[in-house]
Formats: structure tokens, C-alpha cells, sequence
């Protein structure tokens, strides 16, 4: 529900800052690859806030416990299944890679994949 209200208030938002800039409320642009847009108008006002509002809701609208919709035999076996999540990621500043992993393996693999751009950035400045 809470992701449907989000995509509701986008849409509306976006639909108020179109109508904004079609009644010369305010204007848009792109500088260089970048999109931009402003205004001094109701109509341009309601549609950013409305937009802001959009976003949190459906962030959390993802971590809300969804109702059961399986009867109770389902259920128990559902919850007998156990799975491990392993995450991780590379952040490269530069040629210099940063890992941030919930496990060692996924960091050893992060690692690899990071020395392999390094030694390509490297490569590549020195050509």
C-alpha cells in the first residue's frame, strides 16, 4: 500500500511541476547532463514538496511487514527455511578501492575486483 501512495505522489507531482512550467510558473533546463528545475509558484511549491514527500514513503514503505496471506501449515514451513544474505560493496576513490562486506568471502572477492581496477587505473594513467 505504502509503495502505491508513493508512486501516487510522484505522479501528481510531477503532474502539478508540469503544469507549473506550462502556466510560466517556472522553468527547466538541462546544464550540461544535469536536469534542473525552478519556479515561484503554488503550483511548482506543491509539486517539489509532494515529490520530497514521495520518496521516503516508498523507502520505508519496503520495510513494513507485509500481512499474512498464507494459512498456518505455509507458514511454518516458510519460516523453517533458512537463508544466509551476504552483501558487500566497492567503492573506488581514485584508484584506491574501499570494501564494505558482511562476510569474508564477499570481501575477498570485493578485494580482487578492486586491485584489478587499481592496477587498471594505474595502467591506463600511465599509458
Amino acid at each position: 500500500m505504502g509503495s502505491k501512495t508513493a508512486a501516487i505522489l510522484f505522479a501528481l507531482g510531477v503532474i502539478c511541476i508540469a503544469a507549473g512550467i506550462a502556466l510560466g510558473e517556472g522553468k527547466a533546463g538541462i546544464f550540461i547532463i544535469f536536469p534542473f528545475i525552478y519556479g515561484n509558484g503554488l503550483l511548482m511549491m506543491l509539486g517539489i514538496i509532494l515529490i520530497f514527500i514521495s520518496f521516503p514513503l516508498f523507502m520505508f514503505s519496503r520495510f513494513r511487514f507485509e500481512e499474512e496471506i498464507f494459512s498456518g501449515e505455509e507458514a511454518m514451513a516458510l519460516e523453517e527455511i533458512k537463508t544466509e544474505k551476504h552483501a558487500g560493496g566497492l567503492i573506488l576513490i581514485g584508484p584506491i578501492p574501499i570494501i564494505i562486506s558482511s562476510d569474508w568471502k564477499t570481501a575477498l572477492i570485493l578485494m580482487g575486483v578492486g586491485v584489478a581496477f587499481m592496477i587498471l587505473f594505474i595502467i591506463i594513467f600511465l599509458q
